[in-house]
């Protein structure tokens, strides 16, 4: 496990775990907010771009305490590069306000790969 890249002193940490081959795991922690989203892109988008070149993206999520809208669109925009980079990005250990925040955006299935759970 690689020491926790703490995003531009935005309170949010994403640390690399090793994973099955062809899987990049990154751990999140934190507020994904205003503040780190940008942050996060940019640092996701660093580890995509180092070879080998995964297949599946695992966002471990447990950590997280919030996500706001521009949150969202960050996890968004990893789905978009990920896509783009052939590969599956995929969010594990979701708290249960980033469960309600996918469904009710109606992104739970894009970003998770299957529909919610009723309730």
């Amino acid at each position: 496990m690689t020491p926790p890249d703490d995003l531009d002193d935005t309170g949010l940490t994403l640390t690399a775990e090793p994973d099955a081959p062809g899987t990049l795991g990154l751990r999140i922690a934190g507020s994904l907010d205003h503040e780190s989203a940008d942050a996060l892109v940019r640092a996701v988008a660093r580890h995509l771009e180092t070879p080998p070149a995964p297949r599946l993206l695992r966002l471990e999520c447990a950590g997280l305490t919030t996500c706001d809208a521009l949150g969202l669109a960050a996890l968004l925009m990893l789905g978009r590069r990920a896509r783009a980079a052939d590969c599956l990005l995929r969010l594990g250990n979701r708290p249960a306000r980033l469960e309600k925040l996918l469904a009710v955006t109606g992104t739970h299935g894009y970003l998770v790969g299957q529909e919610p759970r009723p309730a």
